[in-house]
């Protein structure tokens, strides 16, 4: 039988500067010689693992003898995951690295990326994710674990209340040939996996979203999603959120600036605030009655979402498994190398 401790995440695991020093993150950690075959084999640890993600969402298997990611798929297989290898209509760049797992993101080394919960701007949209730590970075590149039932109880009621009044208005733009540098301008044919614009209009109405073609052949899409969701395994109320405008990733920046090189943050941030002075961007969040989220609003939600946060070092061979209404999740900036996979399973549909 393979012998696995059940622990929390300790203090000397976390982020140096993490601003939440508390952890709800499950860990399960292998402590004998065991094979991979006795993982697969010991339905023990396979209940242990499915009762700890129920009860916190969030789970961490470390010094397991997974040895890459075919091996974490074989593993999710056997705990009855079904992949769903589409990413249709997601919005990081990405790059496949198997079967099932791909690069977890591409954004430059030097970027924050904030709290969300994944695909949320969409109607069809992961219920798990999962991360495997195929190159642990030597400094830096934490992943962020954010508690979203956490999150909601904690913002104010003001913003508790147009949350769930209002939901979120995500309104994304899509290039028509390919961007040369800034690739968070994804093609609507890549993105929306369609070859003509018929196609790429049936993808929009299987994912919700209102579309208006550009006369530059772009294409400007509108979803409108709830900002909360009910978890159904506790009954908590859980945000529901990625956060896009012209002053969240440079806050997010800002609050890690020590860690940063500050030519790298100013560029980042005046790059990212250049784009939100366009008429369309790649992405913008709107209060779901069409107005802005204002910068003391977006301000606060970010400030609630890190003080709620679990901020880790990965080890080689970790994998990652968060439930993806319970937990959200973003990444700190990183001085490379660090290469994490991810891959998205057991979908839901609102």
């Amino acid at each position: 039988m393979l012998a696995v401790t059940d622990r929390r995440l300790q203090i000397n695991e976390l982020a140096a500067d993490s601003i939440n020093q508390s952890s709800f993150i499950s860990v399960l950690e292998g402590q004998s010689e065991s094979t991979f075959s006795d993982v697969i084999a010991d339905s023990t640890f396979k209940d242990q693992l499915k009762t700890r993600l129920s009860e916190s969402g969030a789970v961490l298997l470390r010094s397991m003898p997974i040895a890459d990611t075919a091996e974490a798929e074989q593993l999710l297989l056997e705990l009855g995951v079904k992949f769903d290898d589409q990413y249709l209509g997601g919005a990081s760049p990405r790059s496949p690295l198997s079967e099932h797992f791909f690069t977890s993101t591409e954004a430059p080394a030097p970027y924050v990326i904030s709290f969300h919960t994944e695909m949320c701007y969409l109607k069809q949209r992961p219920g798990k994710i999962f991360f495997y730590c195929i190159t642990e970075p030597s400094t830096y590149g934490e992943t962020s674990v954010f508690d979203c039932a956490e999150i909601f109880q904690q913002l104010p009621s003001e913003l508790q209340d147009k949350i769930e009044e209002h939901g979120m208005i995500y309104q994304r733009y899509f290039v028509e040939k390919k961007a040369r540098f800034f690739n968070v301008y994804k093609t609507w044919m890549d993105s929306l996996q369609a070859s003509t614009r018929d196609e790429a209009e049936a993808a929009c109405r299987q994912q919700g979203m209102d579309f208006e073609w550009q006369a530059n052949g772009g294409l400007v899409t509108r979803a409108k999603m709830p900002g909360m969701i009910v978890d159904p395994v506790s009954g908590k109320k859980c945000i529901s959120l990625t956060l896009y405008n012209g002053e969240s990733a440079p806050y997010d920046m800002f609050k890690f600036k020590q860690r940063i090189n500050p030519v790298s943050r100013f560029g980042l941030t005046s790059l990212v605030r250049s784009q939100y002075a366009k008429k369309n961007v790649f992405m913008k969040t709107l209060w779901g009655d069409g107005s802005d989220i204002t910068v003391d609003e977006t301000r606060t939600l970010i400030d609630t979402a890190w003080e709620c946060s679990t901020m880790f070092k990965w080890k080689q061979g970790d994998l990652l498994i968060l439930d993806n209404i319970r937990a959200g999740h973003g990444r700190l900036n990183v001085v490379k190398p660090r290469k994490i996979a991810a891959a998205l399973g057991d979908p839901y549909s609102l």
